[in-house]
């Protein structure tokens, strides 16, 4: 056995997967998943909400609401509804559902949701299944950007036109049992949906055309409370407005004049108009009957930290009260809205926000017994080769904190070998090992606090002696600068997995904070025992950082904002004494030497960029050459061209082309264009004036380019991992080199997808083909991004496995379901 070579993958397959981030909208069938109480009440809750059925707005509307607002001989109200009124007219009767899923990283947060997401798809007998069911992951600062980038574009417009039409055919069901009595039986039929009559066809017949449009406008003004947003859903009723509705509302550009004829006169650009389109949406469905399901994700992204020196600008009063008013929205209207995040998304809503939400659930961390049984489900249903010491150390080490939980199982496993039997001295000896192999080495961690804190503009010292017993830690932040009395001090520990491994570390950090206590320590370990976790935060004032290289920017951030507002407080007075001053003249120089690292690094970004283009602008050159000197072959056929990566196995296979399906989706217009030329075709006109209308737009272009980078890149991906695994599989391996080369190929591809405007897909929709088999042009763009989203690691946990099977030649454990979350 070498050293860099782990001696189990050879002689066995783990089990267990190396990792366990789940992703909005996995759905838990595909994964091992435990009985929690959490579980239990999350399928309790959403039972409960849809046993509820919705009033229709036909039966609850008043009859004077009705003579005003759906007769002739009423006028609209000419004033725009309070947001109270507004509330009060979205009511179904029945109330809706607000709820709250927050957890800390790894403790199976996500796994709630996805759960819930399941629930809502695959119902108990006997309930329905929503009509409109949205999941989304918050990865901007601000909800208009999630709005037009993940929300509006899951709408189509026949899906909204057909919600539309059921008001329609409630107005004109109204209108026929007053002006024609003998047509009752017509007007029942419209109330319960008879598939057999259009009542589009049904008005003309009546003579009705010219006046339900105008009535069904003031109907859905009241429907949403809002006159914008209840004509636009009107008007998309009528073919040759759909798309300038649509359009109006995904791109925040004002609106083309024959919306302006209709009333609609201004942009739809602010967060609060954004959160009031949401709310309206949801009114629209649930005043037709329709369970509505909105789930989000990663709030605490969505509402924004403030900095330590700047205001938060991007959550305006205006914005919390639209936010509050959809919260109200939702309850009234009959739907269902779920938030999801860090526990401190919770601590940034506004009291009277926080008093809508009318169930929280937070994860349940595993036990002894449930980790032994997740061991089973992973096995077969055999514990061996662990014992339950084994389990009940996990439990103690990790809390139950299911992700590393999973983590630590899975190096326990990897590290034993045969015959030893996995104990709790195998799986402290596993907890030791680069913290499950997510640690950088330590230079590496130590120069990226580095560049973290000059990032930030932080005043730092290497080494700094601190009176009296002149202990140095790694890095000193004295807050304000210019002393050693008060401030931060950064400490890099090994891993710690038993207690007495903490008393040196400790007796280190009471040494630094010795009759100071306005310093604190943040230590930054690559593993930390939950037994050793009270101790070690009361000793150093602030709680310890586990690293974790997806998040540890964000954390170190905010662990230093939040320390440097307590150690150096709130100074509020009449006038501002010469300390005051010059603490004002430090923070200003903070935010100096910050502007000029961020300045640093665009510069950097720019530079990479350009390499980018410089290349793509060679392999176009490339193109074009072999577009003008084709290869010589059969003159009456085109050769196949080869799948990239070809060999690979089914379940590293499997996530490129889905990527490659996704994009093939969208960027492949060849079909839609030819619509607007088949003159055999009825929509052949209608199609023409479309793509013209589309194309006028100059970003479609951008989008375009972009979808093509996306590609080229994803085929380079494969066919690079192709190529590894075809290495590795020729011998021995994976090795440690092994392992990292798959690594950097990650990452590679991780920086250069970063790297693209993805924010330019957000037009592209516009130009699918609504022929393309369960995709329609509306939700393209999200299933790019969901398919390029965390593409890296699912390729590398397969390959591993795909790896580690072909060295031991042995298949999955009978009964063993593949899966990231025991939860």
């Amino acid at each position: 056995m070498t050293a860099d070579h782990e001696p189990s993958p050879a002689a066995r397959r783990n089990p267990f997967p190396p990792g366990a981030s789940a992703m909005l909208g996995e759905l838990p069938g595909e994964v091992v998943s435990l009985d929690t109480p959490a579980i239990l009440t999350v399928r309790r809750v959403v039972d409960d909400y849809l046993a509820r059925s919705l009033i229709l707005w036909r039966d609850v509307r008043s009859p004077q609401g009705a003579g005003r607002h759906g007769g002739e001989a009423g006028a609209a109200d000419p004033r725009e509804l309070t947001d109270d009124e507004a509330v009060r007219a979205s009511s179904t009767g029945a109330n809706g559902e607000v709820i709250a899923v927050s957890g800390e990283a790894g403790t199976g947060k996500t796994h709630l949701l996805n759960t819930l997401i399941h629930r809502l798809r695959h119902p108990p007998p006997g309930a329905a299944i929503p009509r409109k069911i949205i999941s989304l992951s918050a990865q901007t600062s601000d909800f208009g950007t999630l709005f037009r980038a993940s929300f509006i574009t899951r709408f189509h417009p026949d899906e909204l036109k057909d919600v539309a039409l059921g008001y329609y055919a409630d107005v004109v069901a109204e209108r026929l049992r007053t002006d024609f009595p003998h047509l009752a039986e017509q007007a029942a039929a419209l109330e319960r949906r008879d598939p057999g009559l259009d009542p589009r066809t049904l008005a003309r017949q009546a003579g009705l055309a010219a006046r339900v449009p105008r009535q069904l406008q003031e109907r859905l003004w009241q429907v949403t409370g809002n006159k914008q947003f209840g004509t636009a859903f009107a008007l998309l009723a009528d073919v040759q407005l759909a798309l300038a509705v649509m359009d109006w509302l995904a791109s925040g550009a004002p609106p083309d004049a024959r919306l302006q004829e209709q009333g609609i006169t201004g942009a739809l650009s602010s967060n609060a108009q954004m959160l009031d389109c949401m709310g309206a949406l949801a009114s629209l469905f649930g005043r037709q009957g329709l369970h509505f399901a909105l789930v989000v994700d990663d709030m605490e992204k969505l509402l924004g930290r403030p900095g330590p020196l700047l205001p938060d600008m991007t959550n305006t009063a205006d914005t919390l009260k639209s936010f509050h008013k959809l919260l109200r929205t939702f309850v009234e209207s009959g739907g269902l809205l779920v938030l999801g995040g860090l526990p401190e998304y919770l601590d940034q809503l506004p009291d009277d926000v926080k008093s809508r939400i009318r169930t929280r659930i937070s994860p349940s961390p595993l036990d002894g017994g449930q980790i032994a049984e997740y061991v089973r489900l992973r096995q077969g249903g055999v514990l061996e080769p662990f014992e339950q010491s084994a389990c009940d150390a996990i439990h103690r080490l990790t809390g139950g904190s299911p992700r590393q939980v999973v983590r630590l199982c899975y190096r326990s496993f990897q590290l034993t070998v045969p015959p030893a039997r996995v104990d709790a001295p195998a799986v402290h000896t596993a907890a030791r090992q680069e913290n499950l192999g997510y640690v950088v080495p330590l230079d590496d961690l130590l120069s990226n606090i580095s560049e973290i804190l000059n990032g930030r503009g932080w005043v730092a010292e290497t080494s700094y002696p601190l009176l009296p017993e002149r202990e140095r830690p790694d890095f000193w932040i004295p807050m304000p600068p210019g002393q050693d009395r008060a401030g931060c001090a950064i400490v890099v520990s090994a891993p710690l997995v038993q207690l007495d491994e903490a008393e040196s570390l400790i007796g280190r950090v009471r040494a630094i904070r010795s009759n100071s206590p306005k310093r604190r320590v943040v230590v930054v370990t690559g593993f930390l025992s939950e037994e050793i976790r009270p101790s070690l935060t009361q000793a150093c004032g602030a709680p310890p950082i586990v690293y974790l290289a997806d998040r540890f920017h964000d954390v170190l951030t905010a662990h230093l904002d939040g320390l440097n507002r307590e150690i150096i407080g709130h100074r509020a007075g009449p006038a501002a004494a010469g300390s005051d001053i010059a603490m004002m003249h430090d923070s200003m120089e903070r935010i100096r030497r910050q502007v000029t690292a961020s300045h640093d690094h665009l510069l950097n970004l720019q530079s990479q960029v350009e390499q980018i283009r410089q290349q793509a602008d060679r392999q176009l050159q490339a193109i074009r050459r072999d577009l003008a000197h084709p290869p010589a072959g059969s003159a009456g056929a085109a050769a196949e061209p080869e799948r990239p990566g070809r060999g690979l196995p089914d379940a590293v296979a499997r996530p490129f082309a889905l990527a490659r399906e996704s994009l093939a989706a969208i960027d492949d217009v060849d079909a839609y264009i030819g619509r607007s030329f088949d003159l055999s075709r009825d929509d052949a006109a209608t199609a023409g004036a479309m793509l013209s209308y589309r194309l006028r737009r100059y970003e479609i272009f951008e989008a375009i380019g972009v979808s093509m980078v996306l590609r080229r890149l994803v085929t380079s991906f494969e066919e690079s991992v192709a190529g590894w695994l075809a290495g590795v599989r020729s011998r021995p391996g994976p090795t440690a080199e092994d392992r990292a080369r798959l690594d950097r190929l990650c990452e590679a591809f991780e920086a250069s997808y970063d790297a693209v405007p993805l924010s330019a897909l957000s037009q592209l929709g516009t130009l699918s083909d609504d022929a393309v088999p369960g995709l329609s042009g509306s939700v393209a763009q999200v299933a790019i991004v969901d398919s390029l989203d965390g593409l890296s690691g699912r390729v590398r946990r397969n390959a591993l496995s795909a790896a580690e099977d072909a060295v031991s030649g042995s298949d999955p454990p009978s009964g063993a379901v593949p899966g990231p979350s025991p939860v």
